[in-house]
């Protein structure tokens, strides 16, 4: 079971936002999962695909990912992500490749 929202600082775009019982956030811009937010910290981005989604990601990031150091997350960190081939935890810092998942 998940509640679908939109995003605060987009609330009229077309991307959801799906919160899953097991804590796990999910951003789906148009129909498509860009953003994936395991409930302990693994952030993933499936891809940046249009300037569109971009601006969705960075909505995203800066109303769900919260950093140790008390800044927000950022398009860049997800892209950085994208492009690296990894996920990122948001708690710690670690990074770990996509391979296998």
């Amino acid at each position: 079971m998940y509640t679908t929202s939109t995003l605060k600082f987009m609330p009229h775009a077309q991307a959801t936002v799906r919160r899953y019982e097991n804590g796990d956030i999910y951003m789906i811009s148009y129909r498509t999962v860009v953003i994936r937010l395991s409930a302990d910290g693994w952030l993933t981005c499936t891809g940046t695909y249009s300037r569109t989604t971009i601006r969705h990601i960075g909505a995203f990031m800066k109303e769900f990912v919260s950093l140790p150091n008390g800044e927000r997350g950022s398009y860049y960190m997800a892209k950085e992500a994208y492009l690296g081939g990894y996920a990122i935890n948001i708690y710690t810092g670690e990074v770990r490749p996509l391979e296998g998942e």
